[in-house]
């Protein structure tokens, strides 16, 4: 018993000790100070000196439309068994967690807060959260998809000490989504608690809503595959200006590899973990790190432009979308319907 306490108290401090925004915040700006402290800075310069104020301008419109086809996907999602949002206030809520991405750990801590203000404008609490885990997990899964794509079409590209870790790689995935989907079906007596069992009960049904109509889990699951592909060819583009010249199949395994290691909650919004997953990966395939450092900085530019524009977005959409009579509707008239 006493060993189980010790072992809780050590869970509970390490969980409080990576929630503390100024743990990730030193966390994040130790990493890019490694970094930029090990890089010859005229090089760095001169790799980010390349880029054009309207090639970085064309990337974050690049972002933001990716994001807006996230929009789509997400509400698909949300609006699987009856429309319970609208699209004004779906757009709203997304770029709020868009937002929200620059300062909270990882990048899944938008979701929550994208699905929190949802919940507030509809009655079908239970559709916004299974939704908005599905949708997530969609994403991690286009991203897993792309990287063995990349991984087929350039087999002369990988070493040994490569394909076995994608092996490696390959098997853990598996096996994080048996455990999962293991969570969610198989009973746990006494270890979930009511509260926990509706909302992963909710999940259960929407995983099972879509094995039935899997039309929609395959629309869903393009519109992802959609988005990170083109989020990976922006890359390409910014990566040729810095000089960086590698196989497109390369990018499509490198670039998806570094956005997976900003799912770690230890850094604010994936920054500095990113960069630095990058430049490993790009090294084993020739790319100098200042180039592939100056890259991944570049990019974080246009995460943090596409989030200020998507606080924005969320202001301006404020005043339509959350009306006081939007409140009572939803409160007393149950799923609102477009």
């Amino acid at each position: 018993m006493k060993m189980d306490v010790n072992r809780n108290g050590r869970f509970l401090f390490l969980r409080k000790i990576l929630g503390n925004t100024w743990f990730r915040v030193v966390v994040s700006l130790a990493i890019i100070a490694v970094l930029l402290t090990k890089l010859p800075l005229k090089e760095l310069r001169e790799a980010v000196g390349q880029i054009s104020i309207g090639l970085w301008a064309f990337a974050v419109l690049v972002f933001l439309f990716g994001h807006v086809i996230g929009v789509v996907k997400w509400r698909l999602l949300v609006n699987l068994k009856r429309p319970v949002l609208p699209f004004t206030v779906s757009f709203r809520c997304y770029f709020a967690g868009l937002f929200a991405n620059l300062c909270l750990p990882s990048l899944v801590g938008g979701d929550v807060i994208r699905a929190g203000i949802a919940i507030r404008r509809c009655a079908d609490k239970e559709s916004v959260i299974s939704g908005s885990v599905i949708d997530r997990f969609l994403d991690i899964s286009s991203l897993i998809v792309i990287i063995f794509a990349g991984a087929l079409m350039s087999p002369g590209a990988l070493s040994a000490g490569d394909r076995n870790f994608l092996f490696c790689f390959l098997i853990l995935s598996a096996a994080v989504v048996i455990l999962i989907l293991s969570f969610i079906f198989l009973p746990f007596p006494g270890f979930k608690s009511e509260r926990i069992n509706g909302k992963i009960g909710s999940v259960r049904d929407t995983i099972v809503y879509l094995t039935k109509n899997p039309q929609r889990a395959v629309a869903a699951f393009s519109l992802s595959l959609i988005i990170q592909s083109g989020f990976v060819f922006c890359n390409i583009v910014l990566g040729r200006a810095c000089g960086i010249d590698i196989h497109v199949p390369v990018w499509f395994m490198a670039w998806p590899l570094a956005k997976l290691s900003a799912l770690m909650p230890v850094s604010l919004g994936g920054l500095g973990v990113r960069e630095a997953a990058l430049a490993v990966t790009l090294e084993r395939f020739g790319v100098q790190y200042a180039k592939s450092v100056g890259l991944g900085l570049l990019w974080e530019t246009v995460l943090v432009a596409g989030g200020i524009a998507g606080g924005f977005i969320y202001l301006a959409l404020s005043k339509k979308a959350f009306a006081k009579k939007d409140f009572i509707d939803a409160k007393n008239s149950g799923p609102i319907v477009e």
